[in-house]
This record gives structure tokens, C-alpha cells and sequence, in this order.
């Protein structure tokens, strides 16, 4: 079984990138527990208003919590964006 993530859905933030000639948009929320590096630890991403996964990052870059077999570019370009959102 899964465990649940609580997420901060007050922290909320918009998701707008190009990857391999398409436009992604969604929002992304935070989980509530942050890592070492005051970072949450897992993301919620949403693809327009439809679930993408959950991200997290990792010693070998961004990857999907319940591994749902998403592109593995287009996981690590999301990735990208959320840190770059938080530097």
C-alpha cells in the first residue's frame, strides 16, 4: 500500500513548459514534509485538471513516486521546472 502524502495546498504554484514541441500546463503542490534540504519531498502534478504523479528527486535526478511509466524526459523536464521554481 501506498502511504499518503499530506500536501500544502496553500503553497500551489502554476506549471507552464514546453517539452518535445508540445505545451504543458497544471500546477504543481508540495508536500507538507521537507527533505534535509528544506525542500518538500514530493510533488503533486497535475496536467491541465488531470493527475500526473507524484515527483520526487533523487541522488539520480527526478522520478515518479508510484513509478506509473510516465516519459522519462518529460519527468525530469517537470523536475527541472520545480527546481527551478524553488532556487
Amino acid at each position: 500500500m501506498i502511504q499518503t502524502v499530506k500536501m500544502d495546498t496553500e503553497k500551489v504554484f502554476p506549471l507552464s513548459l514546453d517539452f518535445e514541441g508540445r505545451h504543458y500546463t497544471g500546477t504543481i503542490t508540495p508536500s507538507e514534509e521537507l527533505g534535509k534540504n528544506k525542500m518538500p519531498i514530493y510533488f503533486r502534478v497535475m496536467l491541465g485538471d488531470v493527475f500526473y504523479a507524484y515527483l520526487c528527486c533523487g541522488d539520480n535526478g527526478w522520478k515518479e513516486r508510484d513509478k506509473e511509466g510516465h516519459p522519462p524526459g518529460l519527468v525530469q523536464a517537470i523536475g527541472n521546472y520545480i527546481a527551478d521554481y524553488y532556487e
